[in-house]
């Protein structure tokens, strides 16, 4: 996560660097800050190595250096901290993937690019990779929900693809995309619960295929899966 110390003073440390015990003259508001954005990181690191079922408020609070009472000053349970951090983590891959999608003109090589942009990130970070491809199928109804709202978010990007094509496009059903992006989002899941996150730019021709695949007809698919690769 990106550090923000008010104001861009560089007398405060990172948003998630330890504070020092005692008085420190540090602002509640970025106090506050501080901590809420560590238990958010430790979060994120614990569910990536036991998953969110075996996550603990205690653990939570030991990876972020505080207390399991100031864990209940932001959070509620653990749910609320998954959630949290969900949020956080699929704003910024989104940010990344609207970059990736807009760097190219033509839509097949768009989406190419956000895949892209994706599995790299993913490998990059496989607890991130975890929290936004695995977990929301097992964290309860308030992450599934954000998960749902996030493939709501990259439907209008695929569903581009309809007014792009090459004809028979509008002989799709409307669940098409939805079930395009959760085919993809099975196929890298199954890589990560796997421990192989940091292979999954290898799928990334596979992916491509199977995204293009409805709009543009296999042959057409395969060539843009396979350019630069």
């Amino acid at each position: 996560m990106p550090s923000k110390p008010p104001g861009g003073s560089p007398d405060y440390p990172d948003e998630l660097a330890r504070l020092p015990h005692g008085r420190h003259g540090l602002p509640t508001e970025f106090v506050e800050h501080n901590q809420r954005e560590r238990l958010i990181a430790a979060f994120i690191e614990l569910a990536g190595k036991v998953g969110y079922n075996d996550a603990t408020i205690t653990a939570i609070a030991a990876g972020a250096g505080v207390s399991s009472r100031t864990f209940y000053k932001y959070f509620e349970t653990v749910e609320d901290c998954c959630v949290a951090a969900f949020d956080l983590a699929a704003g910024q891959l989104g940010e990344v993937l609207r970059a990736a999608f807009e760097s190219e003109s033509e839509w097949p090589l768009q989406v190419r690019a956000a895949l892209a942009a994706a599995v790299d990130r993913f490998a990059a970070d496989p607890p991130v990779a975890r929290l936004l491809t695995v977990e929301p199928f097992v964290a309860g109804p308030a992450l599934a929900e954000r998960y749902k709202a996030a493939v709501d978010q990259a439907i209008p990007y695929l569903r581009q693809g309809r007014e792009s094509g090459k004809g028979g496009e509008d002989l799709l059903p409307d669940t098409t995309e939805r079930g395009v992006l959760g085919a993809i989002n099975g196929l890298v899941s199954r890589q990560v619960k796997a421990g192989r996150a940091e292979s999954l730019p290898e799928l990334l021709p596979d992916l491509v295929q199977f995204a293009l695949t409805p709009y543009r007809g296999a042959s057409s698919a395969r060539e843009v899966a396979l350019q630069n690769h």
